[in-house]
């Protein structure tokens, strides 16, 4: 990657990221629209604006002539970290901060059969940051993932029911992550800390197909491929503001694969109810290694971290209410299941099982319209079994909450 290109995606992922802790399952993001967020990120079979193309490219095929469709979604997370240590019982807040997700999208209708699309915006996404003298500094200090996708997208219709659609993803990782480095007795002599940066470009795929037997009742199916980040980047170790290396640093790192499914339901003329079910790959993360080139401090050619994660179902419901021929409430539910086993949770990803609450109202006049939402997110709590050799010690994940907010406009020219 040029200088030029690596300095202009930092400055983009710099206003787009603050610091927080991860805010979905794993490390994955689904917050995709306004509209979307408010009904519980079902709107797979769900067509109504370009943002459909975050769930299900194939719903482009109900977006008649030009639409286009720019919004953000605003998230304040925290979660406290309790760890029992042979010094007593420590409770460490993460770094709280808000993160914005901005969006993009815009549809074309071809013809009658044909449609095209692209859209901007995140997947995979976390960030966490604690104290340089916390107990589970050996583990993490600070760990960031930002990206970006673009995803230009067609989509055919088939019949007058039924629509194919087909994606390319082209996704910019960046990652970074700083821990300390016990350079004698850990906890007893001084620490140096190595903070590893990496980037990396990644293309995969994603497909849909919705089918609307009637006026009422449709369905969504759609698949965005895995992909797998070649990370290539640098470690610096530090100690007491003295640099002791500046050196290369590589490894890999999986975007996971997400099947969706989902139906929408015309209950009267005025209330629909989405359902649907997300099933995200996780198993592809099974650990983290990283390569040093030389050997960090001398001694350790790479580290690896087993995660062991397991595939996950993440089930959601939405539903909208239009009140006049303009405005329109909506409501939603998710239940978002963790995909790291107990016995490797790590500070990384701290976090547990989510319930989110959602609810929101949409203006629109059939050429402009508007979204905004309000995401309640509930973080279970969770006890930690630790794994000293990575820096984890006995404790509990606790208190961890999400406040989310979402706005977006469009237009239908």
């Amino acid at each position: 990657m040029s200088k030029n290109t690596r300095l202009a995606l930092a400055a983009v992922l710099a206003v787009a990221f603050g610091n927080g802790m991860a805010f979905a399952a794993g490390y994955g993001i689904n917050e995709g629209s306004a509209r979307g967020n408010a009904m519980g990120t079902e709107v797979t079979a769900d067509p109504v604006s370009p943002s459909v193309m975050y769930n299900n490219v194939a719903g482009l095929t109900e977006l008649p002539g030009t639409q286009v469709e720019v919004g953000a979604t605003f998230i304040k997370p925290r979660q406290t970290v309790t760890t029992d240590t042979p010094q007593g019982k420590f409770h460490t807040n993460g770094n709280s901060e808000w993160w914005t997700l901005p969006t993009v999208y815009a549809s074309q209708q071809i013809n009658d059969r044909w449609w095209a699309g692209i859209g901007l915006f995140t997947r995979i996404g976390l960030g966490s940051e604690f104290p340089e003298t916390w107990p589970g500094r050996y583990s993490n200090l600070k760990a960031k993932i930002t990206s970006m996708d673009v995803n230009p997208s067609v989509a055919f219709k088939v019949t007058d029911t039924f629509s194919l659609g087909l994606g390319l993803r082209v996704e910019y990782f960046d990652f970074t992550l700083m821990r300390a480095v016990p350079t004698g007795t850990p906890f007893v002599d001084p620490d140096a800390k190595v903070k590893i940066t990496g980037d990396n470009y990644g293309l995969g795929f994603n497909a849909g197909a919705y089918w609307k037997p009637t006026e009422r009742l449709a369905f969504g199916a759609a698949y965005e491929s895995e992909i797998v980040h070649d990370v290539n980047g640098d470690y610096k170790t530090t100690m007491g503001g003295r640099i002791l290396q500046d050196a290369t640093a590589y490894g890999d790192f999986p975007s996971p694969a997400v099947f969706r499914l989902g139906t929408s339901i015309g209950l009267t003329e005025k209330w629909k109810l989405n359902l649907g079910m997300n099933y995200v790959f996780w198993s592809c993360y099974d650990e983290l290694t990283i390569h040093f080139d030389p050997p960090l401090l001398g001694k350790r050619a790479e580290t690896t971290g087993k995660k062991n994660w397991h595939d996950t179902f993440r089930w959601q419901a939405g539903t909208e209410y239009k009140v006049t021929d303009h405005w329109a409430l909506r409501f939603g539910y998710v239940y978002d299941k963790t995909p790291d086993p107990d016995y490797l949770v790590d500070y990384m990803v701290p976090a547990n099982n989510r319930h989110l609450f959602s609810f929101g109202a949409g203006w629109d006049n059939g050429t402009f319209f508007a979204d905004a939402g309000y995401t309640f997110v509930m973080i279970e709590d969770r006890t930690v079994h630790g794994h000293i050799a990575d820096g984890v010690w006995d404790g509990k994940l606790q208190d961890g909450d999400a406040h989310m907010v979402g706005a977006s406009v469009g237009y239908r020219f």
